[in-house]
């Protein structure tokens, strides 16, 4: 078995002994069945949506929109994020709000920030310490342009702990855009808005949601908020 299919098992295998141990300690308190089975279906289900994202949507009141707040390079708590197996495919359709127009004043306004994408886990090239998605990994990076104000999009992708970044389209601020990233087993490449094909090199299979990110190097120099519609 593979390490990606172990960890999902593990994951799985813990969901499961927790709610069997839940099981259990409910009988002793004296519970009647129906009451023990909405109890730990409840905690099982509560358990497999923490696994799939830090704040549950349906626990916010406006859950498509996702705020990082002036001095921050990510929401906090982490927003639209999960586990993944074996993706082809990840997108959302995506809305920069005026607060989206931004200006560093330095040669960190060519920075990519991060808008949706994945990191793959595994052994191979993986050291303690180093994020899964900076090793293998693509992402959708964005940043705004002063000069043709506009907001740029581009690919953002690691493989084996190297770098490719490139500008592949452009949005305007308002503007409901359909963003894709496609992952092509068989062939060994990642696509990224529709641009050019990037290769990969890992066998790896179990795999997560990374979420909205400013940066670079400079975190958010006020409230950006984004509109994400998976």
């Amino acid at each position: 078995m593979s390490t990606e299919q172990n960890m999902v098992s593990l994951i799985y295998g813990v969901i499961c002994l927790t709610n069997y141990a839940s099981s259990m300690i409910l009988r002793q308190i004296g519970l009647s069945p129906a009451t023990r089975h909405w109890l730990a279906t409840t905690l099982l289900l509560g358990m497999s949506v923490l696994l799939n994202s830090c704040v549950p949507d349906f626990l916010l009141a406006d859950p498509d929109w996702v705020t990082i707040e002036a001095g921050d390079h990510e929401p906090f708590p982490k927003r639209k994020t999960g586990v993944l197996v074996s993706p082809s495919e990840i997108s959302a359709t995506v809305t920069f709000d005026s607060t989206c127009i931004y200006d560093l004043n330095s040669v960190d306004n060519q920075d990519w920030n991060k808008v949706i994408g994945l990191g793959f886990v595994g052994s191979k090239d993986q050291d303690l310490g180093e994020a899964p998605h900076q090793v293998d990994g693509a992402r959708v990076g964005w940043r705004w342009s002063p000069q043709r104000q506009r907001i740029e999009l581009g690919a953002y992708v690691y493989v084996g702990g190297q770098r490719t970044m490139f500008k592949v389209a452009e949005t305007a601020i308002n503007q409901p855009t359909k963003l894709t990233i496609k992952i092509d087993y068989d062939r060994k490449v990642y696509q990224v808005l529709g641009g050019t094909a990037i290769p990969f090199t890992h066998d790896k299979t179990f795999a997560y949601k990374t979420g909205l990110y400013f940066g670079g190097t400079y975190p958010a120099p006020h409230k950006i908020r984004v509109k994400i519609v998976d």
